[in-house]
């Protein structure tokens, strides 16, 4: 139900790119010609090219010079972009990223379990305790892949979770009863922990 909502809310912001241009995560841009450009957008999809854009709203132009103000910004535009990422404790983290044919990779979860997305919007709400935090998991559309290590890139999925924090009980648990966000950051705490010593 939530990737559903999700969808429908995707595709009203991609009809009104420029109502809603200026709003959404922060990204920072390189583009080809060395310019870097510091971007609020909504990560949006161009159906007609089937890839995905960001808007920059250049404010050196009035409102009323739409043609100009604002600036769609594609991959292929693009040498990296930096996801500026809200961590589940309210922190701001940069997250690295580079350009494939249809939009960026971000690598949002660095360790022995890395995680790639699409954008720095990669978490979604599943349960709000009465009190505490709200539970967070992997909004799924927003995973291009689970990594263990250096391995291959696979598919974000219970099952490859499963199979990579095997030996981990606490991480095989967590899968069940948290969900694979959870499942993955221990891992990853457990894994350093293990390095340190």
């Amino acid at each position: 139900m939530n990737q559903q909502m999700r969808m429908m809310m995707q595709m009203n912001m991609n009809r009104n790119w420029r109502r809603n241009a200026g709003q959404g995560e922060g990204y920072v841009v390189t583009l080809k010609g060395g310019e870097t450009k510091k971007i609020k957008s909504y990560m949006y999809l161009d159906t007609a090219l089937h890839t995905n854009f960001l808007v920059y709203v250049d404010k050196k132009f009035p409102k009323s010079d739409s043609a100009h103000r604002f600036q769609k910004i594609y991959p292929d535009q693009t040498l990296n972009i930096t996801a500026l990422v809200t961590d589940d404790e309210g922190g701001e983290e940069a997250k690295y990223g580079l350009p494939t044919d249809s939009g960026w990779t971000v690598k949002v979860i660095t360790g022995a379990i890395n995680i790639y997305a699409k954008s720095g919007n990669y978490l979604t709400v599943v349960g709000t305790p009465m009190f505490g935090s709200p539970k967070l998991d992997f909004a799924s559309a927003e995973i291009i892949g689970v990594q263990l290590n250096d391995g291959t890139i696979e598919k974000l999925s219970k099952e490859n979770v499963l199979k990579m924090v095997a030996g981990n009980a606490k991480a095989t648990e967590y899968v069940e009863k948290k969900g694979l966000y959870e499942a993955v950051k221990r891992y990853n705490h457990d894994a350093e922990k293990a390095a340190k010593i």
